[in-house]
């Protein structure tokens, strides 16, 4: 567990020292998957695509546009959940936590997001209106088309974590 834990914390501070030095960024997956790793623009890029028309309320007015990502699920699926087939509906007993470089941070249930559960089509987003995403150094937001207002669209993800 410390092992992991350390691993993810790992990948997070080389993910900033990256963008201090001007490389690639890449958003730090970790915590109770098989497979923590350093996501760059580029695996995103390689990912199954989906496009949501989006229509938020921000504290700085509306957030309107076409958001094209992959879906969380699917990166969460590919690093390799660890989830106990022992214990009954396993996946709604755990987090996902979606933090921004800022410190910002939103928790989801993975209830929300299991197909099987919630279902919702969370994005993470790397286009808006066919453009790239920059949110001040980051090259990724969460999106989540059901929303209202967008308390939960995190800019410039810097880190995702599986509790």
């Amino acid at each position: 567990m410390y092992l992991k834990s350390f691993a993810s914390a790992l990948i997070l501070l080389s993910t900033m020292a990256s963008a201090a030095l001007g490389q690639p960024a890449t958003i730090a997956l970790g915590g109770a998957i098989d497979h923590p790793r350093g996501l760059t623009l580029a695996d995103l890029t390689r990912e199954p695509a989906t496009t949501e028309a989006v229509f938020l309320h921000t504290g700085h007015g509306a957030l309107t546009g076409n958001f094209t990502g992959v879906l969380l699920w699917t990166l969460l699926e590919e690093a390799g959940l660890k989830l106990d087939p022992d214990i009954k509906n396993d996946v709604v007993r755990h987090t996902v936590t979606i933090g921004a470089s800022d410190g910002y941070r939103v928790v989801l249930s993975l209830g929300e997001i299991a197909p099987e559960f919630g279902g919702e089509q969370v994005i993470v987003a790397y286009q808006m209106d066919g453009k790239p995403i920059d949110n001040g150094g980051g090259f990724a937001r969460l999106i989540l088309p059901g929303d209202k207002g967008a308390g939960r669209a995190v800019s410039a993800i810097a880190s995702i974590e599986v509790r």
